[in-house]
Parts: structure tokens; sequence; C-alpha cells
């Protein structure tokens, strides 16, 4: 009997610390998943705001290749709806719901550092009589709101520098697939991302220890009234610590192919397979490399 009983307590104690475990597990994600939000939130998302009605709404427009992005937002809130925009190649999801706007305005409080995002969420606050908090000056350097930010408004390029006359007529997709085989030496990787608001790329350039914020002026002949500010990594260095968050923080859209492809990229220039005779095993695998860079272009 006695034995029976230690069993027993023995059993429901490892019980209990596995439930406490996938709780902290489970505390983990989602906090994990609402920084994600707020990246995406900065980047793409929008509060509609009817003060005449004192009704609030949020959307966040996307490619249509990346509707498992909304779809996850869609399903992870519980709620709202998904459709695709009548003449573009873009999907919104949209949420009215007070219930569930209140859940996003607690989510993402504390968190957004886009000035035009914060003053919608202020304005949010306000109507709904929540207190806003101030967001910390810097992030810690896992956290994932730089993964949202990166699927919401981050570009992975490959820029082709020289060209043949031949090759520059070539349009679309495979006119760049074309350009970039043949590039030899003249082409470069870069992500970047782009805002007329600094705030928050120089917030990322010294939260994560990445990349570097360039100015373009504004230029009224070329109807450009803002200046625009670009966060952007090139390096190997750079790329290969980007590389490391994102195991730990990864991409829910399409872009994190690309992010994969980063440093095969890297490998194959320093092995110089982009130079070596097209009839060798070499560049038929830069080939691939180029053709699966494109994989989700449009």
């Amino acid at each position: 009997m006695f034995k029976f009983s230690e069993q027993k307590r023995i059993c429901h104690s490892k019980y209990k610390n596995m439930n406490i475990k996938l709780k902290k597990y489970s505390n983990k994600y989602q906090e994990k998943w609402n920084q994600w939000f707020a990246g995406v939130t900065d980047g793409d998302g929008y509060f509609y705001i009817n003060t005449k009605e004192k009704s609030i709404s949020y959307e966040i427009t996307t490619h249509v290749s990346d509707a498992r992005v909304v779809y996850d937002i869609k399903n992870k809130l519980k709620g709202g709806t998904v459709r695709l925009r009548s003449g573009s190649k873009s999907i919104r999801y949209r949420v009215k719901a007070k219930n569930i706007i209140i859940d996003i305005i607690n989510i993402l409080n504390g968190k957004l550092y886009n000035q035009v995002r914060l003053a919608q969420f202020e304005e949010c606050c306000r109507l709904l009589n929540i207190l806003p908090f101030s967001t910390p000056f810097n992030v810690e350097k896992n956290n994932s709101y730089l993964s949202g930010l990166i699927d919401s408004d981050g570009s992975f390029a490959i820029s082709v520098a020289k060209s043949s006359a031949e090759d520059s007529q070539i349009s679309g997709v495979e006119g760049r697939t074309i350009r970039l085989i043949n590039a030899k030496g003249y082409n470069q990787i870069s992500l970047k991302i782009t805002s007329v608001d600094a705030t928050y790329l120089y917030m990322i350039q010294r939260s994560y220890g990445l990349g570097i914020v360039y100015v373009e002026k504004a230029n009224l002949f070329k109807k450009r009234p803002l200046a625009k500010y670009h966060w952007i990594i090139k390096s190997y260095e750079a790329f290969l610590r980007l590389y490391d968050y994102c195991k730990k923080n990864p991409l829910k859209s399409v872009k994190m192919h690309r992010m994969r492809l980063v440093l095969l990229y890297f490998k194959y220039k320093q092995l110089g397979y982009h130079l070596k005779p097209v009839d060798t095993l070499e560049f038929k695998i830069w080939v691939k490399f180029c053709k699966s860079w494109f994989k989700y272009a449009y």
C-alpha cells in the first residue's frame, strides 16, 4: 500500500512539473508571437479610427504569396476576415469586433515604434480608455520584433550592376533570373527596410547591432517631398548573425525562403561558381541557386 501511494505521489509530481514546463513554454511562445505581431504591425498594420462612430478597425495587407501570414494572425486572434483586394495581387485581414480590438491593443501595448502607428495606437487607447505604455529605448537581441518587421517591410534582393544588351531586353522574373545567372561578379545581395520614419530603423540598428541607416533626402523635383530612411545589411558577417537570429525567431512569410539561401549565395560566390564555364557542374549549381532565388518572385 505504501509503495503504491509513493508511486502515485511520484507520478503526480512528474505530471505537475510537466504541466509547469508546458505552461512556461506556452507563455514564452505567446510572447514571441506578440513581439512578431508588433513588428508586422509597425510595418504593414493600420488602425482605422472612425471618430464619428467612435469605432476602430485593424487591418493588415500583404501580397497573396504571404496569405499564410494574415491567416496566422486571424487564427491567433480568433476573428476577423481575410479577403482578396480587387485589382491587385494583395490580400487583406480586417477586424472590427471590439473584444478583438481590445486584445490587439493589449498585445501591442508598449511594443510599437513606428511613429505613425504609435499615433494611431494612442488614439485607439484614448477611445477605449486604456493607458498606453511607453516603449523601451531598445529591445532585447532575441526579441521577435525584427522578424515581424522583415516579414512586413523587409526586402531581400540581389542587385545586378551590369548585364548584356540582350539580357537587358528580357522582362519579368525570367529576365531577372537570366541577368543574375550571367552577372559574373557584378551582383550584390542585401536586405533593406525603407521608411519615412527613422525612429524604429535606428532602434533595430541599436538593439540588434545590425545594419546601417542612411538617408535619402527629399526631392521635390522627383515628387519625393519627404526624406526616406533605409536600414540595410550587405555583409556576410551581418547576414550570418541574422541567420542565427532567424533560427530562434523564424520569419513566417515567403521571405524565409530567401533567408535560407543567403549563406549559399556567399558560399557559391567565394567558391567562384558564378565564374565557371557554363558546362561545368559548379555553374549549373549557380544556375539552380538563381532560379531558386526567384521562386516566389512576381
